[in-house]
């Protein structure tokens, strides 16, 4: 249930705590990215067709930058993106593989293909490096990694507006985009093969829209913060799917998306499959929303908000097939104040626990402090629907109006000396195997059905209106 684990300190290593004792008992695309991605488009065909075509697109060959050339072509292409830019156009590169050692891109670089042309990893650098600009413009073509380079494909540090946009990455020993300190926009990318898709540190007014990223090693989408703060990217609309842990760990690696002390981030409407932990994770970000996503196939918990957070919202959600389906904890690190209201969650199972090997997990949903959990629906779990509180972590928590089916138990409460206050109201309960509500003492029952009058109610519990079949 409730979990004990020291703060993840963040680096570019990734290197985050021992998991803790977890739940024991039991396309939209924004207006703007059709008219950036139509006005490079037209470019891009202009200059396509031929030699002036188009005034502000001009062919990356006028530069002595060769297709399929063994050479790194990255001094040519530094020199011709610096002219380009200075005469306020922008750079195409014809299709072909092109070798590149890190490229330093000057402030306002536009560089675009109409499809056909990748920028192929020839260090163990980023492909194309960017730092303290403006803006930058990249558009219509593929990165490709080398095996056994950790760099990142993209760096772009302190960079206001960056619009990364229909970008194909195939392969990346380490990070595909690795952004820090960055605005702006990246959509309709598809990345695959990567460690880690896009990682996102102390971001400006980001967002991550209409991608498609596949079978990433460690993790799909982080948006951190190098210290805790207001950061509100937006992930919206993307699809991840097959996302693994191949650096061990117990919930570092793992995750579809995972934020990390970044406030005031919405990640939204995304289809997320087959993850080796998390769909979600927010571990210390305040006013984190977690709304409408597409939720099936993970290892741990489907949707997490745990530690240092305050304020999270959990709604209109599916999640299917998770060892824990929705989870809201941590009070003892002052996790505290969710909404977990509107979700379906089905099919949570006991599966073995990372650090001890003990049979743990099983729950739909679970929370500890200063929470509303309604109008959920919970179906098929092995262990309880809905848990509230672990040990003398339960503060504060209303259940109402909650469906709960074809459970071990419907509620499982803790009842340990010290806890505070719970309402449960308005549930029905159809099909809880063990009993409809138990009271527990850390994993242990400590109390008979508390529904059916076998035993006495604790005076720190209220239930009202609620049906059990």
């Amino acid at each position: 249930m409730h979990m004990k684990q020291k703060q993840i300190i963040p680096g570019r290593s990734l290197a985050q705590p021992d998991r803790r004792r977890l739940l024991t008992a039991g396309l939209a695309v924004p207006t703007g990215l059709v008219a950036a991605a139509g006005s490079l488009a037209v470019g891009a065909g202009a200059a396509q067709a031929g030699p002036g075509a188009s005034p502000m697109l001009r062919d990356a060959r006028e530069f002595g930058i060769r297709p399929d050339s063994e050479a790194d072509q990255a001094p040519l292409l530094e020199a011709a993106l610096r002219e380009t830019t200075q005469a306020g156009g922008g750079l195409q590169l014809p299709p072909g593989r092109y070798r590149v050692a890190e490229a330093r891109l000057p402030d306002g670089a536009t560089l675009v293909a109409g499809g056909g042309a990748v920028l192929v990893q020839a260090a163990d650098a980023p492909i194309l490096h960017g730092r303290d600009l403006a803006h930058v413009r990249l558009a219509g073509f593929g990165f490709e990694g080398a095996s056994g380079h950790a760099a990142p494909l993209l760096r772009l540090e302190q960079v206001a507006d960056c619009r990364l946009l229909e970008i194909a990455v195939d392969g990346a020993a380490g990070t595909a985009f690795d952004l820090s300190g960055c605005g702006g926009l990246v959509a309709q990318c598809a990345i695959s093969g990567a460690r880690i898709a896009v990682f996102a540190n102390d971001s400006r007014g980001l967002s991550v829209t209409g991608n498609v990223i596949r079978d990433c090693t460690d993790n799909g989408i982080l948006v951190w913060r190098s210290s805790k703060g207001d950061d509100g990217t937006r992930v919206h609309g993307n699809r991840i799917e097959r996302i693994g842990a191949a650096s061990g760990g117990s919930g570092e690696y793992g995750n579809a998306v995972n934020v990390f002390r970044a406030s005031g981030v919405i990640v939204s409407d995304n289809v997320i499959r087959e993850c080796a932990f998390s769909a979600i994770r927010n571990n210390a970000g305040d006013r984190v929303q977690m709304i409408g996503n597409n939720c099936a196939d993970f290892g741990e918990v489907g949707l997490f908000t745990e530690f240092a957070f305050e304020g999270c919202v959990i709604a209109n959600n599916i999640v299917e097939r998770a060892a824990n389906g929705i989870v809201s904890t941590n009070l003892n690190d002052t996790g505290r104040l969710a909404v977990i209201s509107g979700n379906i969650v089905r099919g949570s199972f006991h599966r073995p626990d990372p650090l001890t090997g003990e049979i743990l997990y099983g729950m739909g949903i679970y929370a500890e402090a200063d929470a509303a959990i309604t109008g959920n629906v919970v179906e098929d779990v092995e262990a309880a629907a809905i848990g509230l509180g672990y040990g003398p972590y339960l503060r504060d928590v209303s259940a109402a109006n909650n469906v709960l089916r074809d459970c071990g138990y419907g509620f499982a409460v803790s009842v340990v000396d010290g806890v505070g206050r719970v309402q449960i109201t308005g549930n029905l309960i159809s099909g809880a195997r063990e009993a409809a509500i138990i009271g527990l003492r850390w994993t242990d029952p400590a109390t008979e059905d508390l529904l059916d009058g076998s035993d006495t109610v604790p005076a720190h519990i209220l239930l009202n209106g609620n049906h059990a079949h």
